[in-house]
C-alpha cells in the first residue's frame, strides 16, 4: 500500500477559511463526495496547485498574525490542522492519476508542481511566527488539561514541528528546504525510470515457444500482441503474467530472455537509476543528520512501534536466524530434485531455472497445480465475496454505482465518473442504511500504470469546521489477470489473496471515525498499517469463507474438497524460502538507512550482496539485488520501513487466531476490530490499539506457527 497524502510532507497541516468555490472552477479542489475524473486533466495541474497553495497559505497567515495572548486550540492547532485540506486533496487525486493514467503531458505538469509543493512544505519549518503561535499555546494551561485526541493532536503538531528542524538555525532550515525539493524530485524520476523501463521490453513469440503455459496466459499474450497490432503472442514484463511465464514456460532460452530483461527494469540505459539511488540515500542521509539524527531510519522510526533502526533490525535478524536453517533445507531439496529429475550434475541452479523447478517440485510434492482453482476465482465472484466477507463481520452492503468516462460523463448525469473505463465505483453503507463512503477498482494492468497493487486514500473522512462528517473515499488498484476474448477474468489463488490484502486497506480507511483527518482511516504508524490489510488475507484460506464465493465459473460448483485440502497442504510451501525473501528486501533497506556511511563508500550492490549472503539463494551466476527498481523504498512510502510488512505480519497472525478461536466470520469479533483498531486510526498508539482488541501484547510465535516453520 502507498499513501498519496500531502500530509506526508506537510505533517499535520490544514481550516479552510477561504473557499475555492468564490473563484474560478478547480476541478482537483474537489468539494463533496463525487470525484469529476472526467475534467481532471492535465490543464488543470499547475494552476489548482498553485490556487490551492494560495489558499492554505492565507489560512496560515492568518494563524502566524494571531496575537499570542489569544491563542487557543481552536485558532492554532485545530486551524493549522485543516489549513491544507484542499492542497491536500489536490495533491492526492494527481499523484493517483499519475500512478494509474501515466502519460507525457500528465508527467510535464505534474514534474511542474513538485518544487511548488515541496518550497511549501519546507516554508512551514521557516515560518517562527506560526511555530511561535503553537509554542504560545502548548505552554497555556488550557493545553495542559487537554484529554483523549486533542491533547494527542497538539503533542504529535508540536513534534512534527520539532522533529523538522524549526528550532534549527536558519542556514540549517534552509538546506533541508533544498533536500526535501531534491528528494521529491528523485523519487518521483525513480518512478518513472521503472515504468518506462519495464514498458520498453518487449518479444512477440509463436504458440510452438509457448509449451507448458497455461490456456488463459496464452490468451493473454495473444489479446496482448493485438493490441500492440501484432500477430503471436506478446511476451512483456508485466507483473500478471511474467511471473507465470517463469514458472511455466517449458522453453528454457525464453525463461532466460524474460529473466535478463527483468533485470534491466531501472538499471542501466537511459532509464538507469543507479545515480539516482546514490543521490536519494546521500540526501536523507544529510536530513536526518541536520535533524539530529544519526540515521535516517532513526528519524522514520521515532514515531512508530519500532522506535528506531536499530530495533527494527534486531527483528529482523531474530526472523533471520529462526528462519535460516528452514531458508536452507528448501534450496538444498529443491536442488536435489532438479539434479535427479534432469541428470544434471551443477551443485547451483541458473536464476532463471529456479521457479520453473519450484514450480515442478510443488506439484510432485502435492499432486497439485494452482492452475486448477482459476476457474473458481472469477473476478466478479471475488468481488462479491469480498462484499459478503466484510458484511458478515462487519454489518455492512456494498451498491455498485453506474459509470460514466470521459466525454459521456456530459450526457449521463445520474452516473458516477471514473478515471478509466474498467474501473467500477461502489457506495458502502451500514445495515440501518446510513452511508459510509465510496469505493473505486481498477483491477487489470495497463501500459500507463505502474505495477503492483495499492490502496489510495482519495478522500479522507473528517469533520469540519461547521461539525459536518465528510465522507472518505477509497480506491484499490492493482494488474490482476484481465478477460480474454475466450474466458472472463479468472484468478489465480495468489491474486485473490493480493485483492482482500488491498480491501482491508480500503476498510481501514473507510472506517476511520476520527475528526482529525491527519489521525483518521490508514494515517497511522507505518508499521501498523498493514495489519488489517494482512489479517484480510487469512479469509482466503477458510473453507466456510471460499464457499460463499469461490464457484466454478462455468457449471458454479464450489471447490472440491479434494482440491481444497491439496491447497491448505502446500500453504507453507517453500515458506522458508518466502520469509527469507521479505526478509532480504527488508534487511536491505535497512541496511541502506542505517549504515549509510558505509555503503556511500564504494559499490553499493556489491556491498550488499556480501551484507544479504545467508539472506539470498546462491545461483550459478550473481544476481542484482532489487535495488535499481524497489519501489516501495525509494519511489513510495517505504524507505527504511519496508520491515513493517513482517512485523504487521506478525500482529495479524496472532489477531487472526481470535478470530478462529471465536468462529472465523465471527459478527461479534469482527465488530471488535473495527471498533478498538478499524476506526480508531490514529488515535492512540499503535501497541494501545493492539493490546486493547487482543488484551496482551502481541506473539511473534504465532507467525512461525502460520508459516509451519517449527519442528
Amino acid at each position: 500500500m502507498q499513501k498519496l497524502s500531502l500530509m506526508l510532507l506537510c505533517f499535520l497541516i490544514g481550516s479552510i477559511r477561504v473557499s475555492a468555490m468564490d473563484v474560478d472552477y478547480h476541478p482537483f479542489l474537489v468539494k463533496g463526495e463525487t470525484i469529476p475524473w472526467q475534467e481532471l486533466s492535465h490543464d488543470h495541474v499547475v494552476s489548482d496547485i498553485k490556487f490551492a497553495i494560495e489558499i492554505a497559505q492565507k489560512n496560515i497567515d492568518q494563524i502566524a498574525s494571531l496575537p499570542l495572548n489569544e491563542v487557543t486550540f481552536d485558532n492554532t492547532i485545530k486551524a493549522l490542522h485543516d489549513a491544507d485540506n484542499d492542497l491536500s486533496t489536490a495533491h492526492s487525486l494527481m499523484s493517483h492519476l499519475v500512478s494509474t493514467c501515466d502519460s507525457d503531458e500528465l508527467r510535464e505538469e505534474y514534474n511542474k508542481v513538485l518544487p511548488l509543493l515541496s518550497e511549501f512544505s519546507s516554508n512551514i519549518l521557516l515560518n517562527d511566527d506560526l511555530w511561535a503561535r503553537i509554542k504560545a499555546f502548548s505552554e497555556t494551561e488550557a493545553a495542559k488539561e487537554l484529554r483523549g485526541i486533542e491533547k494527542k493532536l497538539l503533542t504529535d503538531t508540536v513534534d512534527s514541528f520539532k522533529d523538522s528542524g524549526i528550532d534549527l538555525p536558519r542556514a540549517k532550515r534552509e538546506e533541508l528546504k533544498k533536500i526535501n525539493l531534491e528528494l521529491s524530485k528523485k523519487c518521483h524520476k525513480f518512478e518513472e525510470n521503472v515504468l518506462d523501463s519495464r514498458n520498453a521490453w518487449e518479444k512477440y513469440v509463436t504458440i510452438d515457444e509457448l509449451d507448458g503455459l497455461p490456456q488463459m496466459i496464452i490468451d493473454i499474450l495473444e489479446s496482448d500482441a493485438k493490441s500492440h497490432g501484432h500477430d503471436g503472442f506478446r511476451l512483456s514484463l508485466d507483473p500478471s503474467t511474467l511471473g507465470k511465464c517463469m514458472q511455466k514456460l517449458d522453453n528454457e532460452n525464453i525463461r532466460e530472455e524474460l529473466y535478463r530483461a527483468s533485470k534491466t527494469i531501472g538499471r542501466g540505459g537511459k532509464f538507469d537509476n543507479a545515480d539516482l539511488v546514490s543521490d536519494i540515500l546521500k540526501l536523507r542521509d544529510a536530513k536526518a543528520n541536520i535533524l539530529g539524527f544519526k540515521t535516517y531510519a532513526d528519524l522514520c522510526l521515532k514515531h512508530r512501534m519500532a522506535k528506531n533502526g536499530r530495533s527494527a533490525m534486531k527483528f529482523i535478524e531474530k526472523l533471520h536466524d529462526r528462519t535460516l536453517k528452514y531458508f536452507k533445507r528448501e534450496n538444498k531439496e529443491l536442488v536435489d530434485f532438479y539434479r535427479q529429475s534432469t541428470g544434471s550434475k551443477e551443485r547451483l541452479m541458473k536464476p532463471w531455472n529456479t521457479p520453473y523447478w519450484s514450480e515442478k517440485l510443488f506439484i510432485s510434492t502435492y499432486k497439485f497445480d494452482e492452475e486448477e482453482l482459476r476457474p473458481y476465482f472469477k473476478l466478479e465472484n471475488v468481488l462479491a465475496g469480498l462484499f459478503k466477507v466484510a458484511g458478515k463481520l462487519y454489518g455492512i452492503k456494498f451498491v455498485e454505482q453506474p459509470t460514466c468516462f470521459g466525454q459521456t460523463c456530459a450526457t449521463s448525469p445520474e452516473t458516477t465518473p471514473v478515471w478509466h473505463k474498467d474501473v467500477k465505483y461502489y457506495k458502502v453503507f451500514e445495515e440501518s442504511g446510513d452511508y459510509i463512503g465510496g469505493i473505486y477498482f481498477d483491477i487489470h494492468p495497463r501500459k500507463s500504470k505502474r505495477g503492483g497493487a495499492w490502496m489510495t486514500d482519495l478522500l479522507d473522512g473528517y469533520t469540519d469546521e461547521h461539525g459536518d462528517w465528510h465522507h472518505p473515499v477509497a480506491a484499490i488498484c492493482s494488474n490482476l489477470t484481465p478477460s480474454t476474448e475466450s474466458n472472463p477474468s479468472l484468478l489465480t489463488h495468489r491474486e485473490v489473496e493480493t485483492l482482500f490484502h488491498e480491501f482491508g486497506h480500503a476498510l481501514h480507511h473507510l472506517f476511520g471515525r476520527v475528526k482529525y483527518r491527519s489521525m483518521n482511516g490508514s494515517n497511522v504508524a507505518w508499521d501498523f498499517v498493514e495489519l488489517p490489510s494482512q489479517i484480510m488475507e487469512n479469509f482466503c484460506w477458510d473453507r466456510a469463507t471460499l464457499d460463499m464465493f469461490a464457484r466454478h465459473y462455468i457449471t458454479n460448483e464450489p471447490i472440491p474438497q479434494e482440491l481444497f485440502d491439496k491447497m491448505t497442504k502446500s500453504r507453507n510451501y517453500a515458506a522458508g524460502c518466502s520469509m527469507m525473501g521479505q526478509l532480504s528486501y527488508a534487511k536491505l533497506d535497512l541496511e541502506l538507512h542505517q549504515n549509510y556511511k558505509f555503503y556511500a563508500k564504494g559499490d553499493i550492490e556489491s556491498k550488499l550482496r556480501k551484507t544479504l549472503k545467508t539472506y539470498r539463494t546462491k545461483f550459478s551466476e550473481d544476481v542484482p539485488t532489487i535495488t535499481l527498481s524497489f519501489h516501495h523504498v525509494f519511489g513510495g512510502g517505504y524507505a527504511a520501513g519496508y520491515y513493517s510488512y513482517k512485523w504487521a505480519e506478525v500482529l495479524d497472525a496472532d489477531a487472526f487466531n481470535k478470530f478462529k478461536e471465536n468462529g472465523v466470520l465471527s459478527r461479534e469479533i469482527g465488530q471488535q476490530f473495527r471498533d478498538q483498531i478499524l476506526s480508531r486510526g490514529d488515535s492512540e498508539e499503535a501497541d494501545v490499539l493492539f493490546r486493547n482488541f487482543m488484551g496482551r501484547d502481541p506473539d511473534i510465535e504465532a507467525l512461525f506457527i502460520r508459516s509451519g516453520l517449527v519442528d
